[in-house]
């Protein structure tokens, strides 16, 4: 027959005495940097904040001589244009399929319902043949970002504030993030490089996919994927 027991910190081993919550390793999520996202920009926990571009590529290899040289030198030109410090990002993204795959599956069960099973089967039959080749392939997609950090406080603001940022000063960001977004967005379309800022739910899946590269972030709600690794 089983009793409870009730044990007091006497009967417990010394190495369990000694492990409590202020021993314990911080959480991952205090490791973040982002503080909130909000107005398509990223709020650092310094006080700091970022704007997001994602921009087109070109294959330049497909350029003639001259066409290549023209657009390199303009490319310089854009660069040595600006006065503001920016980032790139080249990377890689998975080809995500899952959100078309369930698409397809629910539209295979409706047409099972309407009694159509023949090609409500022949849809499950692709939806198995897609994912046994994403499963072989892997197929990515070249991914082009730029950040554009600024910090909106003066030193002098930063040592009585802590890091700590007034409304004042993130208004002061947003308005010169959305400056400098705009400067480099003009200037990479007239290069034809198709650029556009990342908005809120953007840079959240963004961030969310770089901590959770695994997770099916597109059937997970945009309020979880902030929990996941902003801590409030």
């Amino acid at each position: 027959m089983l009793q409870n027991v009730e044990m007091d910190s006497k009967s417990l081993p010394m190495s369990m005495k000694s492990i409590n919550k202020s021993t314990l390793p911080p959480p991952t999520q205090e490791h973040v940097l982002v503080q909130a996202i909000q107005d398509a920009c990223i709020i650092l926990k310094s006080g700091d904040m970022a704007a997001v571009l994602e921009v087109e590529g070109i294959d330049i290899t497909r350029l003639a001589d001259d066409g290549r040289i023209g657009l390199l030198a303009q490319y310089e030109n854009l660069l040595t244009s600006l006065r503001f410090p920016y980032q790139f990002i080249i990377a890689r993204k998975v080809q995500r399929l899952e959100e078309y795959l369930d698409y397809l599956e629910s539209e295979a069960k409706t047409r099972t319902r309407e009694g159509r099973a023949e090609y409500g089967n022949h849809l499950l039959s692709f939806i198995e043949f897609m994912q046994d080749l994403m499963r072989r392939v892997n197929p990515q997609v070249p991914l082009y970002l730029v950040v554009l950090p600024f910090d909106p406080m003066t030193p002098e603001e930063r040592v009585k504030s802590g890091g700590t940022l007034r409304i004042d000063q993130y208004e002061r960001g947003k308005q010169e993030l959305a400056r400098r977004c705009e400067h480099l967005v003009r200037g990479l379309t007239r290069l034809g490089l198709g650029a556009s800022r990342l908005d809120d739910h953007e840079l959240i899946a963004i961030l969310h996919r770089v901590y959770h590269p695994s997770m099916r972030d597109f059937t997970i709600s945009q309020s979880v994927q902030v929990k996941t690794f902003v801590v409030r």
